[in-house]
């Protein structure tokens, strides 16, 4: 039954994609081995054809909207993050885009509880959107996966 359930949800979170295109500037390998935090401000609203910037990032409310962090590297813990690590992000986020490199590393599985632990589901390269209600306000932590596996 778990298996069905983070199945059923991780095919919920994909429906909304929407592609994102863009040339990489650098490797996955070598963006996920780098744990840096960014402000949300660095990201614009319609942020649609931006080159890949190596981060995951998730917004506190839907349509890319309220404060947000974005993620090189993984991260076992959302309680802090922004460039001071002073906000908490753990159970807020609404929306999310996964702006990372495409390759090795580029997918990234989010996890519902802090270090990785819990039901997962994962975020396709390129991709964004506003988090299904199954999963908005519930993940604590994510990491950088070669392969979504859907």
């Amino acid at each position: 039954m778990t298996e069905f359930r983070t199945t059923l949800l991780a095919c919920a979170l994909a429906l909304p994609l929407l592609a994102f295109t863009g040339a990489p500037a650098a490797t996955a390998a070598t963006a996920a081995t780098t744990a840096a935090t960014t402000t949300a401000t660095a990201v614009p609203a319609d942020a649609s054809g931006m080159a890949a910037d190596g981060n995951y990032w998730v917004w506190a409310d839907t349509n890319r909207g309220g404060p947000a962090c974005g993620w090189s590297g993984n991260d076992a813990d959302w309680r802090t993050c922004g460039s001071s690590n002073s906000y908490n992000m753990n159970d807020r986020a609404s929306s999310w885009w996964n702006n990372g490199y495409s390759g090795a590393l580029g997918d990234v599985r989010v996890y519902e509880d802090i270090n990785y632990g819990g039901a997962s589901t994962c975020a396709p390269n390129g991709s964004a959107g506003n988090i299904p209600w199954e999963w908005n306000d519930r993940i604590s932590s994510h990491k950088w996966v070669t392969n979504c596996g859907f």
